[in-house]
C-alpha cells in the first residue's frame, strides 16, 4: 500500500474530529476530539473524557488510540491522527510509542509550547514524519471559547493555569 499524506482531505477529517470535540464540550468535558485515519477511512474516534470518566489521562488522543490498539499494532505507520488541539506531552509520547508517524492538529497549545520539546528530543522528532498544525484552527478556537473559556485562556493565550480566570 502506498501512503500519500498530501492526498488526504485534511479539512474533512478535522471536521470529524471537531464533531467529537463538540460532543465532549456538550457533555461537560474539555472540547477536544480526535479521529484516526487509515487508507482514507476513519478507524477510530475519541474525545476528552477527563470530567465524565473522572480520569485525568483520558485525553481525546488516548481515547482514540485505545479503541483501535490492536489495529495500530499492525498498521500505525500508515495512520494519521487528527486532533483539534495540539497533543500534550503525554499524548505526543504515546502517539510516537504507538508508532503513529503523522499528526494533524487544529490549534497550537500556546501554554505547552511543544516545539522546543520536539526539537530537543531526537526520539520524538525522528519519528514524526508529518506534524501539521492550523487545519480548521478557527473552528476549534470557537469550540474552546464556547465550552471552556478557562481552557481558551491557557491553550490559546498561553496563560498559566493559576493566572487564567
Amino acid at each position: 500500500m502506498t501512503f500519500d499524506f498530501s492526498g488526504l482531505d485534511h479539512d474533512f477529517f478535522m471536521r470529524e474530529a471537531l464533531k467529537e470535540a463538540k460532543e465532549a464540550g456538550e457533555r461537560g468535558d474539555l472540547p477536544v476530539g480526535t479521529v484516526i485515519v487509515h487508507a482514507d477511512k476513519i478507524i477510530s474516534r475519541g474525545s476528552n473524557r477527563i470530567e465524565t470518566a473522572d480520569n485525568y489521562i483520558l485525553h481525546a488522543e488516548i481515547d482514540a488510540m485505545h479503541k483501535c490498539a490492536s489495529f495500530l499494532k499492525k498498521h500505525a505507520r500508515e495512520c494519521v491522527l487528527y486532533t483539534t488541539v495540539e497533543p500534550c506531552i503525554m499524548c505526543l509520547a504515546t502517539i510516537v510509542m504507538a508508532n503513529i508517524r503523522h499528526v494533524v492538529f487544529a490549534v497550537k497549545d500556546q501554554y505547552m509550547n511543544m516545539d522546543p520539546f520536539i526539537a530537543s528530543n531526537p526520539y520524538i522528532k525522528d519519528r514524526l514524519y508529518h506534524y501539521v498544525g492550523g487545519v480548521l484552527k478557527e473552528e476549534s478556537e470557537k469550540l474552546i471559547q464556547t465550552y471552556s473559556p478557562y481552557m481558551y485562556q491557557i491553550v490559546l493565550l498561553g496563560k498559566k493555569p493559576g493566572d487564567a480566570p
